[in-house]
């Protein structure tokens, strides 16, 4: 570990300012795997930073059972004497709670995962009756252990087949927790900001030791940074057009419509008439198909929009 030592807490430490790349954290994840030691790893009082998150209960007790179970009872531990585990507590919601608990200590257990990485959205029927539509860019792992458990990395619509007796729950990384008996609803689970809008039914979410029960057309907000769960009204239509491979936008000007096309797309947006950015535009376009997008737009407004060289041009007629 001492010639590690460095470069190790520096993978750490770039992961937390979001500067590490995709084979940075496959190193570290691939390092943790293989050196689950204390003295593997750096001290946690070298790698706290103002702010961080801590790990949710729910994370540090499948921890705890998963050690308890596996480590042999010679060299058991109590818990947070183990300097890997006190490290893991502060890193595991940086770089993803479901990926990296399911890596290192869910092995004995079963999971399914889904993952949506084409243009449309994916319909998935669980074992239970559940129907999930699982919007692009986004991560599912389910528990096929026997309960009613999910992990949700982006987005989702969950359509829950009622059993009274087993309540369903789908977590996200940053330690909001969504329980329900039988509902429909939307959970939007960012890095720094979840929210879980009810189409019908009644759920409970609850984060940091705090739970709000949401009615129909009500939406819960979480802000990881602040910890604050605050209760709103919601537009349904609004926050699940997604499910329907449409952006919903309502009196939005042109500019925020074309910046959200250019991350949907992966294109470059061109005002060659800077006034046609302060339109503004109410309405729905197509996610998996920027021509009719164009289409839309240039009939809602007097634009001509032309894409040339991965470069869309928007002009006025």
């Amino acid at each position: 570990m001492e010639e590690n030592h460095d470069q190790i807490k520096a993978l750490f430490i770039r992961l937390t300012e979001g500067k590490s790349t995709p084979a940075e954290r496959l190193q570290l994840l691939e390092y943790l795997r293989h050196n689950p030691q204390a003295e593997a790893v750096p001290e946690v009082e070298e790698l706290q930073r103002d702010n961080w998150p801590l790990m949710p209960e729910w994370a540090a007790e499948a921890v705890m059972a998963s050690i308890l179970q596996k480590a042999p009872a010679a060299r058991v531990l109590p818990l947070w004497k183990r300097t890997w585990v006190k490290v893991a507590a502060v890193m595991l919601p940086i770089i993803g709670i479901a990926a990296l608990a399911m890596m290192h200590y869910g092995k004995g257990e079963a999971f399914q995962h889904y993952v949506n990485t084409g243009k449309s959205v994916q319909t998935i029927l669980l074992a239970d009756g559940t129907s999930v539509s699982l919007n692009q860019r986004s991560r599912l792992s389910v528990s096929t252990a026997g309960g009613r458990e999910v992990w949700l990395e982006g987005e989702a619509f969950f359509s829950v087949q009622q059993q009274a007796a087993a309540p369903f729950v789908v977590h996200t990384a940053n330690a909001l927790d969504v329980t329900v008996l039988g509902t429909a609803f939307n959970v939007n689970a960012q890095k720094t900001n979840t929210q879980v809008v009810l189409n019908a039914g009644r759920v409970k979410v609850g984060a940091g030791g705090e739970n709000i029960l949401l009615r129909p057309g009500e939406m819960a907000d979480y802000n990881a940074a602040t910890g604050k769960l605050t209760k709103q009204p919601a537009d349904t239509l609004l926050h699940t057009s997604w499910k329907y491979d449409l952006i919903a936008f309502k009196a939005q000007p042109m500019e925020a419509v074309m910046d959200t096309l250019e991350k949907q797309y992966g294109i470059e947006v061109v005002f060659d008439r800077p006034e046609a950015a302060a339109l503004l535009f109410t309405g729905y376009l197509a996610s998996n198909d920027l021509p009719q997008a164009i289409n839309t737009l240039e009939e809602a407004f007097t634009l001509k929009i032309t894409l040339h060289n991965n470069q869309l041009h928007v002009n006025i007629k």
